[in-house]
């Protein structure tokens, strides 16, 4: 771990690479790193678990599916279900009663659970149409569709889709770039935003709801300001990379933003639009994959692969509590671990790569069980009629 640390702390540079916000920002104001008067030294608020222990806690093993599992495409509800898709099947995990059920959808691209946990948005498509279901999984023995959208051809299909913190209304991306925003459950359009030119990939909403947060297959951010709904800070990438981000969970205004080639890691403060930390890793052998904030502790996970000069491939998560301190490392099997998912409580984290697997994590342990389980057998496999029109 030590030779880690030491490789990022040689390489980390405070400098400004975002040319949108370079005229917001002084060089001095590239040393303000604590927020936190009682955490000196530290980039964000942060209390780092006093024993970390992540291990894995459950192992579902998918051989049917030759393909991975995309990040907009998995998600883990309030009442315990898991809900994932490798671009065929919707797959069901109720972990209160241990059953699976895979569900036939025509091209799944994105999926995502209420707030309440009782409702499934998913987006996918109707005949040749994009189109945006919402289901009712309130009863885990009689799933149905609550409400349908169907989406005009030239936007493309519903690539993600975000919550607002009521559950009363979705945002949702397209492929060329245009983002929704519609009524719950009648899925009315109340808002049409056309600031992205390409396929949307990513939508946070910060945990105060004070700014919604969109980002592009270039890397492009835009932020804006919820309640008008809009335009607050437009981030331009130089590397025309993907990029993906995270809202501290308690400030609510702090963006941890990351590109995977060369991989780097810029903390935004966004009300003042400055950059209060950053950190690049010479060479383009190391990428970051995904990044999130434990809303429990405040560390940032950061999924990263790397090649040795073997070409053979290194996977972990390393697990921060400042860019230039890895206080935890949860080491990956050889599929990786594309992304992060987290379950409602914050107690445990998912990871997915291309090895056909979904891991949970016990991040905050009470007790260390070890088992692997493998879900190998026969699916229940189910089928929901629609019921809204063309």
């Amino acid at each position: 771990m030590m030779n880690v640390i030491n490789e990022m702390n040689s390489g980390r540079i405070y400098s400004l690479v975002d040319p949108a916000i370079i005229s917001s920002v002084s060089t001095a104001s590239l040393r303000i790193r604590v927020r936190d008067p009682g955490k000196i030294g530290l980039d964000w608020p942060c209390k780092p678990r006093a024993k970390p222990c992540a291990y894995s806690d459950i192992t579902f093993d998918l051989p049917d599916y030759n393909t991975s599992c995309e990040q907009n495409l998995v998600d883990w509800s309030m009442r315990g279900q898991i809900a994932l898709s490798f671009g065929q099947d919707i797959i069901i995990w109720q972990s209160k009663d241990d059953i699976t059920m895979a569900f036939n959808i025509q091209s799944p691209r994105s999926l995502s659970y209420s707030p309440s946990g009782e409702l499934l948005a998913i987006g996918c498509k109707c005949i040749n149409f994009p189109a945006l279901e919402l289901w009712d999984v309130a009863r885990t023995d009689d799933f149905s569709i609550l409400s349908g959208k169907v989406f005009h051809i030239k936007y493309g299909d519903v690539l993600c889709i975000e919550w607002d913190i009521s559950g009363t209304q979705l945002v949702c991306g397209t492929r060329f770039g245009t983002i929704y925003v519609l009524t719950v459950p009648e899925l009315k359009t109340i808002r049409k935003l056309q600031k992205h030119q390409l396929p949307i990939t990513m939508i946070r909403f910060s945990p105060t709801m004070r700014y919604l947060a969109t980002g592009d297959a270039e890397g492009n951010i835009v932020i804006y300001n919820w309640n008008m709904c809009t335009e607050y800070l437009s981030l331009k990438s130089r590397r025309k990379l993907n990029a993906v981000f995270d809202w501290h969970p308690w400030t609510g205004v702090d963006l941890a933003i990351s590109e995977d080639v060369p991989a780097s890691i810029v903390l935004l403060h966004v009300p003042s639009k400055k950059i209060v930390a950053y950190y690049q890793q010479s060479g383009k052998q190391f990428a970051i994959n995904s990044i999130s904030f434990s809303k429990i502790t405040g560390e940032l996970l950061v999924s990263t692969s790397s090649q040795d000069g073997a070409l053979c491939n290194d996977y972990k998560v390393l697990v921060m509590s400042s860019l230039d301190r890895i206080v935890d490392i949860l080491r990956i099997p050889d599929g990786g671990a594309r992304f992060l998912t987290w379950s409602p409580d914050g107690t445990r984290v998912a990871t997915t790569g291309s090895d056909e697997t979904l891991t949970m994590w016990k991040f905050c342990p009470t007790r260390c069980p070890n088992y692997f389980k493998r879900l190998n057998g026969p699916k229940e496999t189910s089928t929901i009629e629609n019921k809204y029109g063309n």
